[in-house]
């Protein structure tokens, strides 16, 4: 089998072997997707390192919400850098959805910049996607919804793949990054949803607990794959990214050392609340809008004028052109180096 595995770059991931172990595995639950969840992961990782450029997004960011209920420590939402927030019009993520379908859009993400369980319409959107054909239906979230089910009506309605931001090991680590956050019930809130999928004998939504590794974190990263790596479907880890907090939560042992073609405007769109287009999950402040999704078509927007400049800005290697590529954080688009001790 062809490696499904997606790194960064090359950047010496933590639990790499576990984690492409969990995507090769993951196959087989697949039942009668597998082999188009296959054929989109191999574009998706042809995408991210051959200049390929496919026919449409294989990948469709929609942002339920831009609000939160947590202030991380090392997030725009955190750095008082999010302010005017909502949640999206109901009718106009539908359409998205129809697009997305029309498209042949292979799989869709609900979050973007802020907390999509918060938008009570996520349960519906989730199942009137997997209901419409979408093959892949996902979400990042930090496990803290106010509807205490809403995460297991989003499994029940066909959610492939849930992802839960847990930054520690320990009660005293995770909430004093995780501001707002607590430990002990989002720890419950998984093992519920764990526990469903074990009583109800559900593969799916496939699990992923992910750590950032900072200063605050770093003595608990063995601890925390280690509890992990046997209850849930992925395990993954990743060191802090400066997004305006400066380097203060830095590890300090790895720093980069030049730049490579980004992945992103070659494999997603992002569609923020109110219509506006990125073309990447860095540009939490639209600075490099590609397009208007209430006004031009998702279709349309992929190959236009916008988006073909930012490919050629990664191809030419002249990143500091544009700004969001300039003060980018996405691991992706760095060359990587250790740093001996």
């Amino acid at each position: 089998m062809e490696d499904l595995y997606t790194g960064f770059s090359n950047y010496d991931e933590i639990n790499k072997e576990n984690r492409a172990k969990a995507v090769e595995d993951e196959v087989s639950k697949w039942g009668d997707d597998a082999d188009k969840f296959k054929e989109y992961r191999l574009k998706w990782n042809k995408a991210a390192n051959d200049n390929y450029l496919p026919d449409f997004p294989l990948h469709l960011d929609i942002e339920l919400s831009d609000a939160c209920n947590l202030k991380c420590a090392y997030c725009a939402q955190g750095l008082g850098m999010v302010t005017d927030v909502g949640f999206i019009n109901n009718d106009f993520a539908y359409g998205l959805i129809d697009q997305a379908v029309e498209m042949g859009i292979c799989s869709l993400k609900f979050n973007w910049r802020g907390e999509a369980a918060l938008n009570p319409i996520l349960p519906d959107l989730v199942k009137y996607a997997k209901d419409k054909g979408i093959l892949e239906v996902q979400m990042n979230t930090n496990g803290l919804p106010k509807k205490k089910d809403i995460l297991i009506e989003c499994a029940k309605n066909g959610m492939d793949r849930l992802i839960f931001s847990v930054d520690g090991f320990s009660k005293e680590s995770y909430e004093s990054v995780r501001i707002g956050g607590n430990y002990d019930t989002l720890v419950k809130n998984i093992h519920r949803l764990l526990d469903w999928k074990k009583e109800n004998d559900q593969a799916k939504p496939f699990v992923r607990l992910q750590m950032v590794r900072s200063n605050v974190t770093a003595h608990e990263v063995d601890d925390f794959i280690a509890y992990w790596q046997d209850k849930v479907d992925d395990v993954r880890i990743s060191d802090v990214m400066d997004r305006g907090q400066g380097g203060s939560f830095s590890v300090g042992d790895r720093k980069t050392i030049g730049r490579r073609r980004c992945p992103q405007p070659y494999q997603r769109l992002i569609v923020a609340r109110d219509g506006r287009v990125s073309p990447c999950c860095a540009d939490w402040d639209q600075k490099f809008v590609v397009g208007d999704a209430t006004k031009d078509s998702l279709k349309d927007i992929w190959k236009n004028k916008r988006m073909t400049a930012m490919r050629t800005v990664q191809e030419k290697d002249q990143h500091d052109k544009i700004d969001i590529c300039k003060n980018c954080y996405v691991k992706e688009s760095f060359i990587w180096e250790k740093i001996d001790d």
